[in-house]
């Protein structure tokens, strides 16, 4: 049969690999527990490639544990479904778990994200940048420009409510990239906003283990690449065929392109790579912009621009100089790509639970009409008095996590937990949906209640706050919903015969990041008054 030589082969790489990364005194110890495995294959059947995050959670219940295990052709996944496993393994023993797993179309072209990186000294260096970009201090010089970009936002929805999903994309996507890069966006289709946008769904469906190529280990990912045809390979495809429509101006059919892609075999990861590496570096091609600029004298502030004068005249060669405007380069993008997606989910989940929610939505706008009143907008300095919009957002956090599922982490020596061993390798996962719907921390878990953080002994839910860009996010979100609740009215749209329509509680879920799934709602100014306070304010910036 044409599969006897593709299986005979796999299944030698499969037992070599075995044989040599198993030791006897690692088979003394059980792994965590996990579902039924086949033999040989292990848990590749039962891996999922959708709603991952609940299905760990099922196992979690139906086995009765706080961390499940998987092995997928020898390569084993652990997954910590509670705080607790979370904060003693990831946290206290970060040492050991600090390192990032690198999944296979993640490695193609994406491995120098700093978020994505192996523990050493170049994770080290740009986790050092980051810190230095978005610690506290620095967070809040950028309060200005969060404010300015959320102003202008809610001004172009008031002239088009039907498009709030695009406008909070380009919000989000305008305040990061000015913040970033210094980059101003001019119009609603901005060409790098959308070229970004696309390498980021792009990483996004790489970043779930189950998508590509099930999480197979490094030794054969590009033999099970070419030899079956897995989610990688069709989404490999689809993305050169994105590719070829969007930047060489030709319109190819899928047979065509398949057959330049190597259907067969050969060239599929190449040219996926050559996509992602296009695309990356039109990202970030704005530091040569912004050097032509600054040596004008015409830049404005922005983290690269205080990157590239940290780098003048430190560097002792060529060599080294070259290493860290690279490194300056990948961190620059991660801090626009981590940012960008994460926040347009979470504001759209704010209104999608505001529209569910109508006595919270009015608690909380009452909260606002109470301390910032009529006559101006929220600012960052009301964050404080504003209790309850803060528990809202802590509440937003949580309810519907943008980031069901934490990037997965690489355990760098072999360990031992509660009597299990995880070996040296094993992909280990925080299941951030588990923790947030922990009903012995959080009742009622399924209900939207911001009630539950008046009371400041519930911990507040994981999410942004494993973020180093936490401070910027928040504040993001903060002046996002104050101002929101300020000048609008969010209401359930209507039908033709006025009855509201109720959307459903659905979120994409097949990629790092989850968004809701699209939903009608009605967001009106609520006075002339309100429509005058925010086109001043959008005309004084």
């Amino acid at each position: 049969m044409a599969w006897d030589i593709p299986l005979t082969i796999l299944a030698v790489v499969l037992i070599t690999y075995v044989i040599h990364t198993r030791s006897p005194r690692a088979r003394k110890l059980p792994l965590p527990p996990g579902p039924r495995a086949d033999p040989l294959i292990g848990h590749l059947r039962a891996l999922p490639t959708s709603d991952e995050h609940l299905v760990y959670t099922r196992w979690g219940k139906e086995l009765n544990s706080d961390v499940v295990s998987i092995s997928v052709l020898g390569q084993a996944i652990v997954v910590l479904n509670s705080a607790k496993a979370a904060n003693e393994l990831l946290e206290q023993r970060s040492s050991t778990y600090s390192s990032r797993a690198q999944l296979p179309m993640i490695s193609v072209d994406w491995s120098k994200l700093t978020g994505l990186l192996p523990y050493g000294e170049r994770w080290r260096a740009q986790r050092r940048l980051t810190h230095l970009s978005l610690h506290k201090k620095a967070s809040r010089e950028l309060c200005p420009l969060v404010v300015k970009q959320v102003r202008l936002a809610l001004a172009r929805i008031v002239d088009n409510p039907d498009g709030f999903v695009r406008e909070i994309r380009r919000m989000t996507g305008s305040t990061l990239l000015s913040a970033v890069y210094g980059y101003e966006v001019t119009s609603a289709h901005d060409p790098l906003v959308e070229v970004v946008e696309k390498a980021l769904d792009h990483l996004c469906y790489a970043g779930i283990p189950g998508n590509m190529s099930r999480s197979y280990t490094p030794s054969i990912t590009h033999v099970m690449f070419n030899l079956f045809r897995f989610p990688c390979k069709r989404y490999a495809l689809d993305t050169v065929h994105s590719r070829l429509g969007t930047w060489d101006g030709v319109e190819e059919d899928r047979e065509t392109v398949e057959k330049r892609a190597g259907r067969d075999g050969g060239c599929s990861i190449q040219l996926y790579q050559t996509t992602n590496c296009t695309l990356f570096t039109t990202s970030c091609s704005w530091s040569d912009e912004l050097r032509m600029l600054q040596a004008q004298g015409t830049t404005s502030h922005s983290i690269l621009k205080t990157f590239l004068v940290g780098l003048e005249g430190k560097p002792s060669s060529a060599r080294e100089y070259e290493e860290q405007e690279d490194q300056i380069k990948w961190v620059t993008g991660t801090l626009f790509g981590a940012g960008s997606d994460t926040s347009a989910a979470t504001a759209l989940v704010f209104i999608l639970a505001m529209v569910l929610n109508q006595s919270v939505f009015s608690k909380a706008q009452a909260e606002v009409d109470d301390i910032v009143g009529h006559e101006r907008l929220p600012e960052m300095s009301d964050r404080k008095s504003l209790v309850y919009v803060e528990c809202v957002m802590k509440e937003v956090f949580r309810w519907q996590p943008v980031l069901p599922l934490a990037l997965p982490h690489a355990v760098i020596e072999d360990d031992e937990y509660r009597g299990w061993r995880i070996p040296k390798g094993t992909t280990v996962m925080g299941n951030i949906w588990a923790i947030n719907y922990d009903e012995s921390v959080y009742p009622e878990p399924e209900r939207f209640n911001p009630d539950r953080f008046l009371d400041s002994r519930v911990p507040t839910a994981p999410g942004f706050r494993l973020c180093p860009g936490v401070h910027m996010a928040e504040s993001t979100m903060f002046i996002m919903f104050a101002t929101l609740l300020a000048l609008f009215d969010i209401r359930p749209a209507k039908d033709e015969d006025g009855k509201e329509i109720i959307p459903k509680i659905r979120m994409k879920t097949n990629a790092l990041i989850s968004y809701p799934e699209d939903f009608k709602c009605s967001i009106t100014p609520r006075s002339e008054k309100a429509i005058g306070l925010l086109n001043a304010s959008v005309l004084g910036v």
